[in-house]
């Protein structure tokens, strides 16, 4: 048993990219997570999802936030897309 307090769930976040506003924080919330918008905002509620963060198969603490991105998310409101990492490294020249 582990000291220092309660053991803590964790839970696997569903990958949503590519679902409709509802359909994804449908999935999210049965995964025991609450979805939001970015900078604070509500679930998104229409369109599709584009981007989330964590990203999908991540592990956070039951109860954790999802933050999902919907096509219309990012110039509409002020709050980027978030873009993955680009490396030379990974160039295929």
């Amino acid at each position: 048993m582990r000291k220092g307090g309660p053991v803590r769930e964790v839970r696997e976040v569903p990958d949503v990219v590519g679902f409709g506003a509802d359909d994804a924080c449908a999935i999210v919330r049965g995964a025991g997570l609450i979805p939001v918008g970015p900078k604070g905002a509500g679930a998104p509620t229409v369109g599709v999802i584009v981007a989330q963060r964590p990203i999908g198969a991540a592990g956070i603490e039951k109860g954790g936030e999802v933050i999902l991105w919907n096509q219309d998310s990012g110039g509409a409101h002020g709050a980027p897309v978030p873009r993955g990492h680009e490396s030379a490294a990974l160039d295929p020249v």
